[in-house]
C-alpha cells in the first residue's frame, strides 16, 4: 500500500473548532454551566436539524438560544450523566462529518447511542448541523 502524501496529518481549524465545541457541550451538560462555550462556536442564525433514523427531519432549531436550549440543555435533562464523544472527523472543505456516540446513564442504566453530525461551517462558526441518531433507541433510553 502506498502512503498518501497529500493528506494532511495535522488537525485543521474546523476540526479544532468542533473538538472545542464538543468539549464545551460536555462541560455544559455535566456542570450545568458553560453556555458561552457552546454558543461561541455557533453562528447567530445557526440551524440544527435532528434527523430520524429513517432520514426524515424530526425537528429543526434555529438561532443560538434555540439550539443551546433544545440540542444541548434538553438532552441533559433525561440523563443522569451525558457526554458526546466524537470519534472520527471527515472533512470536505467547509463540510465536516463527525461520527461518535452519546454515552452516559439514564435512570442508572448505561447507554451508548451512536451519532453522525454533518456540519456546514463558515468563518470558523457552525452554520448548520444535521444530527443523525437512532431515534427509537433515544426514545427508549430517555423515556420516563
Amino acid at each position: 500500500m502506498e502512503t498518501n502524501t497529500h493528506r494532511s496529518t495535522k488537525g485543521t481549524a474546523n476540526r479544532e473548532l468542533l473538538t472545542e465545541f464538543y468539549a464545551g457541550f460536555n462541560h455544559f451538560v455535566t456542570n450545568r454551566d458553560g453556555r458561552a462555550d457552546v454558543a461561541a462556536a455557533l453562528a447567530d442564525d445557526v440551524s440544527w436539524t435532528a434527523m430520524t433514523s429513517g432520514g426524515q427531519t424530526e425537528r429543526t432549531y434555529t438561532g443560538i438560544d434555540d439550539v443551546v436550549e433544545n440540542a444541548a440543555a434538553t438532552p441533559r435533562e433525561g440523563a443522569d450523566h451525558l457526554q458526546a464523544l466524537p470519534e472520527r472527523f471527515t472533512e470536505a472543505g467547509e463540510t465536516v462529518v463527525v461520527e461518535g456516540a452519546y454515552v452516559g446513564t439514564a435512570d442508572g442504566t448505561p447507554f451508548d447511542i451512536a451519532f453522525v453530525h454533518v456540519y456546514e461551517l463558515e468563518d470558523e462558526t457552525i452554520q448548520r448541523c444535521r444530527a443523525y441518531t437512532d431515534t427509537a433507541l433515544e426514545r427508549r433510553t430517555f423515556a420516563h
